[in-house]
């Protein structure tokens, strides 16, 4: 890193505890999305198993980019398709919203998983996803996994 000899500063440059930081503030399907498979470097941080532990597929209210859906379609299929493959195994906890629970379920078995949050479902759905796949994910994994409703 050679700062002194230039007037700029690319991302490149900063250490990882920056780089972790500046991820840890950003939206993780954003960072999944945009920083994956850009760099090595990258990749180690953005995939590192500690930040990794918790998938967030919630977009908050604040920050939705479209009102009728949570994470954008082709994102969520790169997302399901190129990383959730190389990293199910490391997934603690997943929160997700309706549009995006069916699609991050069904790619991948989560054998570490212990807790499955739903996010922004209306009693109507959830009780069709409890009927359906969602019994049968609860069933294939463990009796015992935690369910949080908000």
């Amino acid at each position: 890193m050679n700062i002194l000899n230039n007037n700029y500063i690319n991302i490149l440059d900063l250490p990882d505890e920056m780089l972790r930081t500046i991820f840890n503030k950003l939206y993780m399907v954003d960072v999944f999305y945009s920083l994956v498979d850009v760099n090595q470097r990258f990749d180690r941080l953005a995939l590192d198993s500690f930040y990794i532990q918790h998938l967030d597929f919630v977009v908050e209210p604040l920050v939705k980019r479209h009102s009728s859906s949570s994470v954008d379609e082709q994102v969520l299929e790169q997302i399901c398709s190129k990383i959730l493959p190389r990293i199910h195994h490391k997934i603690n906890k997943l929160t997700v919203e309706p549009l995006s629970m069916e699609r991050v379920l069904r790619t991948a078995h989560y054998p570490q998983l212990h807790s499955l949050s739903l996010v922004n479902f209306q009693a109507e759905t959830l009780l069709q996803h409890l009927t359906g796949l969602f019994v049968n994910f609860i069933l294939f994994y463990k009796p015992l996994i935690f369910l949080h409703l908000r």
